[in-house]
């Protein structure tokens, strides 16, 4: 199984970043999970200029990803679930990416455009700390998924 996580977000290595590199050190044994930031001048530019222009880069520069298996949107007007209903977002997908929005989050088409729209939470956090969260939970969901006592 392949997860890909794909965010609009500089590369950064801090205590964030260790974090996450640290559920997917331990996701291993189960999938091969990566992280993909996605940040250019367009970026940078676009988030200027206001939420349309920005979403629209973001789209854009995900648009290759979407091709990827099952896609699933972060965005807090998404779904959200318990922990073992997450893990069934990867039954029966060989592969699923995840994508982070930038500071406009996503364009109500994009969201249309993927498979599932998923809320970590009703609380607003950082993309950093959502980040965290998700990939703590895409560990847990393989770990459910595994029978291994992680869950518990």
């Amino acid at each position: 199984m392949k997860i890909d996580v794909v965010s609009i977000a500089k590369p950064e290595k801090d205590c964030y970043s260790q974090l996450c590199d640290h559920f997917i050190k331990m996701s291993k044994r189960y999938a091969q999970l990566e992280a993909r930031d996605l940040f250019t001048a367009k970026v940078t530019k676009a988030q200027e200029n206001g939420p349309v222009s920005a979403q629209k880069i973001y789209a854009e520069l995900f648009g290759p990803w979407m091709e990827r298996g099952y896609t699933v949107a972060l965005d807090p007007r998404g779904e959200q679930m318990v922990s073992e209903t997450f893990a069934q977002l990867f039954v029966n997908h060989s592969r699923t990416t995840f994508f982070i929005g930038g500071a406009y989050g996503h364009s109500k088409e994009f969201l249309q455009s993927c498979d599932r729209v998923v809320s970590l939470s009703k609380l607003t956090m950082s993309h950093k700390i959502a980040k965290v969260v998700l990939f703590e939970q895409i560990y847990r969901g393989l770990t459910i998924l595994e029978g291994h006592p992680y869950h518990k």
